[in-house]
């Protein structure tokens, strides 16, 4: 009867309007419950579902259940607005619902990063990139 970490299960569903959420998390309350949106658009949900007390006596039968910590994280696509996202828990299941963000609104994750090089500092990164790819193509 040792603790294992346990995976949560979870539903995750794509609507025209957002992305629904729906993590099983049976017998916990709300205050034992985690949720954290990073940086990296990743949502992350944990907590802990602990053991009943064993009292003198008790001669236990079957344990089944799982206890102990868990989380599950999930990366959420560029069209997930994670400033809106709102959390409800009802009947043992953490529903997370976040809205879709039009297309002009979406934050392209790439972005131009400048190389500094020992031949001359002041090159940008395409000027070196191009130069680069140039050279791997004479090589090839």
């Amino acid at each position: 009867m040792g603790m294992a970490l346990s995976p949560a299960k979870v539903d995750w569903k794509e609507t025209p309007e957002g992305h629904v959420i729906m993590v099983d998390v049976p017998g916990l309350k709300k205050e034992e419950l985690k949720i954290e949106v990073e940086e990296n658009r990743v949502v992350r949900v944990s907590g802990e579902r602990k053991r009943e007390e064993e009292k003198k006596g008790d001669h236990w039968h079957r344990v089944e259940r799982s206890y102990g910590k868990f989380w599950r994280q999930l990366r959420l696509p560029d069209n997930a607005d994670l400033d809106s996202v709102k959390a409800k828990l009802e009947n043992g299941v953490l529903t997370l619902a976040f809205a879709k963000l039009s297309p002009d609104k979406i934050k392209t994750p790439c972005r131009l990063v400048t190389i500094a090089g020992e031949e001359d500092k002041s090159e940008s990164a395409t000027a070196k990139l191009k130069t680069s790819a140039s050279e791997a193509k004479q090589e090839l």
